[in-house]
């Protein structure tokens, strides 16, 4: 733990790596150690691509010569690379679209690497870890990637409908890279894997199960396999084969941790000890929490506040836990969240969801207690 400055958390979809980062994140800081929860889905990703364009030398310069218009935005949201131009599409659809216009933002789409072929994509990701590696080397903060370098890749080459020999390939690539950081794995697990697959219809429902099939329908995964669910089972099956494959090959100090019992007690101290944590006790036991209704003028937005839920937008619930008298952690997610003058205020990192935008202030406007 002295020595890492990169904890990578994996496992499949409902097997805790969202919870066991934010409780990793908290034991850290109450230590007096500095560190990151990068979420899967945060904004913009240091390693992965979500909502993001890809442009090599001459494609950024091509579309500068069609829309120069849009040099100046460009200018300040690209992240460069060695050979690369990383851009953050929702940025430009949720802030600039009326400047960009219709035309320029749809063709910069064109780019989206989600779209892209394996072969393109390995070559831009390598550059993406590459950077964070050489930015992450300057720093003295601990971060927690999850579903990074297993679930991400996985996903990528599945669908692409590689081998196994081509992603362990990858996978080794990056070892390599990421070894300067003496990086550590934590694998979270059900010897079943259909057990986790039962967990996640429970947790999440089927309806989440035919949304993944009906974004990824198209792809050569999926070819000559099963509609719907049943299909998306068949890939979780073969996810699960392939994560375990993985953790068998990683070089590097690495934790598999077996929850088929559910005991996260038991789990979460074998987790500490791995990590050479030590456990401290929140010093916060007070039970008041801002119950209420805010409402950002600047998103159009509504979160509620109701006992110790915080509830999103589209009406997801996130137990919220006191850091402080008016600061306040989100379970599952990196978003905390400041109450001064009873306003809400956003902090912590950010995610592809609007209502997550860091700096954002939602205003109180109804009590739920009258």
């Amino acid at each position: 733990m002295k020595q890492t400055k990169l904890i990578l958390m994996e496992g499949l979809p409902s097997t805790g790596k969202s919870t066991n980062s934010g409780f990793l994140l908290e034991q850290m800081e109450k230590n007096g150690q500095r560190a990151k929860w990068v979420h899967e889905v945060a904004r913009p990703h240091p390693t992965l691509f979500f909502f993001e364009a890809s442009l090599d030398e001459i494609e950024y310069r091509d579309y500068i010569s069609r829309y120069p218009h849009t040099a100046s935005i460009l200018e300040k949201q690209t992240t460069k690379h060695r050979n690369s131009y990383g851009i953050d599409l929702l940025e430009i659809e949720w802030n600039q679209f009326e400047f960009f216009g219709e035309d320029a933002f749809l063709d910069l789409k064109q780019y989206d690497v989600w779209n892209y072929p394996i072969d393109r994509y390995v070559e831009i990701a390598a550059e993406k870890w590459t950077s964070f590696v050489k930015k992450q080397m300057a720093s003295d903060e601990i971060v927690i990637l999850d579903s990074s370098i297993f679930q991400f890749q996985i996903y990528s080459f599945l669908l692409a409908g590689k081998s196994y020999e081509d992603l362990r390939s990858f996978i080794r690539e990056l070892f390599d890279i990421i070894t300067p950081l003496n990086p550590t794995l934590v694998y979270l697990y059900r010897e079943n894997t259909n057990d986790t697959i039962d967990f996640l219809v429970r947790d999440r429902g089927m309806h989440f199960m035919e949304s993944i099939w009906e974004r990824d329908r198209n792809r050569p995964y999926y070819k000559d396999r099963p509609s719907g669910s049943e299909g998306y089972k068949m890939f979780l099956l073969d996810y699960g084969k392939y994560a375990n494959m993985l953790f068998e090959i990683t070089p590097f100090p690495k934790l598999a941790l077996e929850i088929t019992e559910g005991n996260w007690s038991k789990y979460q101290h074998s987790l500490l000890q791995f990590l050479d944590i030590p456990y401290i006790e929140s010093g916060h036991n007070h039970r008041f929490y801002p119950s209420g209704r805010y409402h950002s003028l600047t998103l159009d937005q509504h979160v509620e506040i109701s006992g110790d839920y915080f509830i999103t937008p589209s009406g997801g619930k996130k137990r919220i836990s006191p850091k402080s008298k008016t600061e306040f952690c989100l379970s599952d997610i990196p978003v905390r969240i400041q109450i001064i003058d009873e306003n809400l205020i956003l902090t912590g990192e950010q995610l592809c969801e609007k209502w997550t935008t860091r700096g954002t202030v939602y205003r109180k406007v109804v009590d739920v207690t009258n």
